[in-house]
């Protein structure tokens, strides 16, 4: 099965989420297919540095890739 995001990917959270999360991203660290196998439905467990491992599970559609801009830029 086709996963947006693999293990070890460089990850950030978006849409309303975000706000909870304001400038961190993270690694994808296990992916859960969802069960009827709509792909925006997967959950991924990401590793977000200073932040409790249980609120780090999040489905496709809140995270998109962490570009090398977001990397170079420190958050607001």
């Amino acid at each position: 099965m086709n996963h947006r995001f693999k293990i070890g990917d460089r990850v950030r959270v978006i849409g309303i989420l975000a706000d909870f999360y304001p400038g961190k991203s993270g690694t994808v660290v296990a992916v859960r297919p969802h069960e009827t196998g709509i792909t925006e439905l997967d959950h991924y467990l990401i590793e977000i540095p200073d932040v409790e491992m249980g609120d780090t599970a999040f489905c496709d559609f809140q995270l998109a890739p962490t570009s090398t801009e977001d990397i170079l830029q420190p958050p607001l």
